[in-house]
């Protein structure tokens, strides 16, 4: 009878290419330059285009779908609710598309990890976008009075403020580069590639 094979050693863990110290703030490696090079510039270009949507929405809301132009009330909802969206995605990108790292200072987690999370200020902007949106609308409608019945009027505040809430979340969706290499910037420097993450935990006595 064969002896059973001796058993196999254990898997060697390659160390990290790569450790970060205490006061390593600057970018490092190439990678780490170029993304904070990238998240350190206003994305003008998304600016110019969420400014467009917002002409744009205007124009349809005020020439294409309003009352004058078009006999069906759902119909004309479009136009406050294109509005809204077109708006609350300004008030959010404006935000994203600034500048988010500096060739000096690269903020990322400490060993116990990030305690920050990004999703209360995307709620507050959404509020903002919420709240706002409505006066855009409002300002486009003009003063009372015309072929604009009461209902109808109030019916395009809320149908702005609403999609105003909702369309300050398109930016995280569709994000601007400078937001996108900010992100990518803290996922390096956490240790993962933004697709796995790893926990770890341990005991004393």
């Amino acid at each position: 009878m064969d002896a059973a094979p001796p058993p196999s050693p254990p898997a060697i863990v390659a160390p990290p290419t790569f450790a970060y110290g205490a006061t390593d703030f600057a970018p490092i490696t190439a990678e780490e330059k170029d993304l904070c090079d990238t998240a350190s510039r206003t994305d003008w270009l998304y600016l110019s285009g969420l400014v467009a949507l917002d002409v744009a929405s205007i124009y349809l809301d005020a020439v294409g779908l309003n009352n004058k132009g078009n006999g069906e009330p759902g119909i004309r909802m479009l136009g406050p609710a294109a509005v809204g969206l077109t708006w609350g995605a300004t008030v959010s990108g404006m935000v994203l598309a600034l500048p988010k790292c500096s060739p000096t200072w690269v903020a990322y987690a400490p060993p116990e990890g990030d305690v920050r999370n990004p999703w209360p200020l995307a709620f507050g902007l959404a509020l903002l976008a919420g709240a706002t949106a409505p006066v855009t609308v409002g300002i486009e409608t003009g003063p009372p009075g015309g072929n604009w019945t009461v209902e109808e009027r109030a019916g395009r505040i809320i149908v702005a403020g609403v999609a105003g809430f909702a369309g300050a979340f398109i930016p995280y969706l569709l994000p601007p580069k400078t937001w996108r290499a900010a992100k990518k910037l803290e996922n390096i420097r956490a240790g993962a590639d933004g697709r796995e993450a790893f926990v770890g935990y341990s005991l004393r006595f």
